[in-house]
């Protein structure tokens, strides 16, 4: 798809903005790259104004959005969340109970939720009430397993958190995606495939935060082989659980 000639951009049919544009999210991912990320955004925001595949044009404009909000200054982070929730709202509507989008959008409102306690009031019942919206329509989809994974880590106890629970679910999350990836049984070229390696590093995450050290470096390792040269993993995740050892 990227080699295709140039065209005036307004011609360009949707299929091609999309396809150009995972790839420059999946880049942007695993670099950390923000500009990559945005060119991506730019890409799907384009493909919005089609009236062809427009729930995935608005999801993954939003899954953009999501991975803006780590690489992008203090300053902008509460914009790139409001955007990729109302973008994933949009998607729901076009594609109602789709638990793709969902389960994103539940992992955006435990962003927000995480910014104090007063956020976690207001929108952390909005993420469990995605989350549980997404295990309705698909409980052993492989990226809602990681939601509720990353949620139960991440919740304090008195509402509802267990990190053993959590830990489990994203082990659970791991082996669907290895199911999944052998079938590759997708009904078309756009629907969502990342959160494998992702998955990993929360495993390892969970295990470095208990002091299993040796579990968190399997964990990570498998990440990189999932995900060779994840920036998360390796410019974060493995420095900090050296500094720990």
């Amino acid at each position: 798809m990227l080699a295709l000639a140039p065209r005036a951009a307004s011609a360009q049919p949707v299929d091609s903005l999309l396809a150009r544009g995972t790839v420059l999210l999946d880049q942007g991912t695993t670099h950390g790259d923000a500009a990559a990320l945005q060119q991506a955004r730019s890409l799907f925001q384009r493909a919005t104004a089609s009236d062809t595949l427009t729930a995935y044009s608005h999801y993954y404009l939003a899954l953009a959005d999501y991975r803006l909000i780590d690489v992008s200054g203090e300053d902008q982070r509460e914009t790139y969340m409001d955007d990729a929730a109302k973008h994933l709202e949009k998607s729901l509507e076009l594609r109602s109970g789709w638990a793709e989008a969902n389960a994103l959008l539940s992992l955006v409102y435990g962003r927000k939720a995480g910014q104090g306690m007063l956020s976690g009031m207001r929108y952390g019942p909005k993420a469990g009430s995605r989350l549980d919206d997404a295990k309705s329509a698909d409980a052993d989809n492989p990226r809602v397993l990681l939601a509720e994974g990353i949620s139960l880590i991440n919740k304090p106890s008195m509402w509802g958190g267990d990190k053993d629970l959590g830990l489990e679910r994203l082990q659970q999350a791991v082996r669907q995606f290895d199911e999944r990836d052998a079938a590759t049984e997708t009904s078309t070229s756009f629907e969502p495939t990342w959160g494998h390696a992702e998955a990993y590093a929360w495993i390892g995450i969970t295990h470095a935060k208990a002091g299993r050290h040796g579990e968190a470096r399997s964990a990570f390792q498998s990440a990189l082989s999932v995900r060779p040269q994840y920036a998360w993993v390796e410019n974060v995740l493995m420095p900090e659980l050296a500094a720990a050892e």
